[in-house]
């Protein structure tokens, strides 16, 4: 009988099939489409192995307050259990939502194919290979006639694209994580383990003007020249993230300072043309927030610079709205947990591992809330978000087999 990692070697071509089957299900968020259909997928998957499992259906009048178009596109997250009846549980998330599809790409982006080295597919990186990864880690224990270490729950969740509040806050907020741990299966690639993430906030900024045809522009205000002189002024706060003070060292020893990019959407009116004076210009922040600040000091601060501007542009008027705030992560790297998951990986890639806080965000916040410990952990991949979304088959390949490792091996 094979060794787990030796069945997931042998058995690399069938986990890349399982994971362009996954690709196939366009489960694009916004708005969120197929959450139904990839649900089913997963919970007959599950059950192929032996996995107890259970829908958990948002509801609709919980949903529509978080994502108002919920009526349509119902918010769906399964769970699955694979009981041993071992005194400590393991948690394994992945999130199934990916995010629409960009410009550039060269290939149908959910019609996955293999190139080389490499899987293409929306969601081959992001983050459909951890979930083929984390199944197929379960099926070489059972094929190989190993029990795992501790009991292994899964969780594929919604909505992680949009916050996550939906998909892995929601099972936790209503207790539904009966694990004693937790593996956040992104957040950590190759060497690097996924000790935390940023926090981010986004705002959309309305700037205000007047309305006039253009041929007389002095009748009017102009929105759009507003909102360049805001957005300039806003600059100067990169000053200020400068300063050694706001640096964040991660555990590896990396050094931090916390970003602003404007402009990820931006637009005008309804009715806007070349020859008037728009009346409304808007445009977003992104703001990346390090674990050595909160949520609520970043926020304070990007409002008081907004204030700040408005008293010294003259006419500059604007409304500003939150549209997602995310606490930043943190958890303890030398905990034995996490170094038992360190094992693991040195285990399998034969060299020494980093810990490290990725600059995205993860559904780690929600998944380690009071106190669990907990890593992030994923296969490599590129494109992620773009155009050509691709991943290492190799590295899918060592991700399920460090799965395995630690499912096997595990001492904390």
């Amino acid at each position: 009988m094979p060794h787990p990692a030796e069945h997931i070697q042998s058995n690399a071509d069938r986990l890349c099939a399982l994971l362009q089957e996954l690709v196939r299900v366009p489960t694009v968020n916004p708005p969120g489409r197929n959450y139904a259909q990839m649900v089913d997928l997963l919970r007959a998957k599950c059950a192929a192995l032996s996995m107890s499992t259970e829908v958990l259906d948002v509801p609709t009048e919980e949903a529509i307050r978080v994502v108002p178009h919920a009526d349509e596109f119902p918010r769906l997250n399964l769970l699955a259990r694979w009981d041993v009846g071992a005194a400590r549980t393991v948690h394994f998330n992945s999130h199934y939502d990916v995010v629409p599809v960009s410009q550039g790409w060269s290939r149908d982006p959910f019609d996955p194919t293999i190139q080389g080295k490499w899987l293409y597919g929306r969601g081959s990186d992001d983050m459909k290979d951890s979930v083929a990864a984390t199944l197929t880690a379960i099926e070489a224990l059972q094929r190989s006639n190993v029990a795992p270490a501790f009991n292994v729950e899964c969780s594929f969740t919604a909505d992680e694209e949009i916050g996550g509040d939906l998909g892995a806050g929601y099972i936790a907020k209503h207790g539904h994580i009966q694990a004693d741990y937790i593996v956040n299966c992104e957040g950590g690639t190759g060497l690097d383990i996924g000790c935390g993430h940023n926090g981010v906030l986004w705002l959309e900024i309305t700037v205000k003007g007047k309305a006039a045809h253009a041929s007389r522009p002095d009748n009017g205000l102009n929105a759009f020249e507003k909102m360049a002189e805001l957005v300039l002024r806003l600059r100067g706060l990169n000053d200020a993230f400068e300063e050694p003070a706001r640096a964040f060292v991660t555990p590896s020893g990396a050094s931090r300072r916390p970003t602003i990019n404007m402009g990820g959407v931006f637009g005008g009116s309804e009715g806007d043309k070349e020859n008037t004076v728009p009346a409304r210009a808007t445009f977003t922040i992104d703001r990346r927030i390090l674990p050595n600040e909160t949520l609520k000091s970043a926020e304070s601060e990007l409002r008081r610079a907004i204030a700040d501007a408005c008293a010294a542009i003259p006419d500059l008027r604007v409304d500003v709205r939150r549209t997602l705030g995310i606490e930043p992560c943190l958890v303890d790297h030398e905990h034995p947990f996490a170094e038992a998951f360190g094992g693991a990986v040195r285990s399998v890639r034969r060299s020494p591992v980093r810990y490290n806080v990725t600059t995205g965000f993860t559904d780690l916040h929600f998944l380690v809330q009071g106190g669990k410990p907990g890593v992030g952990y994923g296969p490599r991949g590129q494109g992620a978000h773009g155009a050509n979304e691709r991943v290492r088959i190799a590295d899918l390949v060592q991700t399920a087999k460090i799965y395995a490792e630690f499912m096997e091996n595990a001492d904390f």
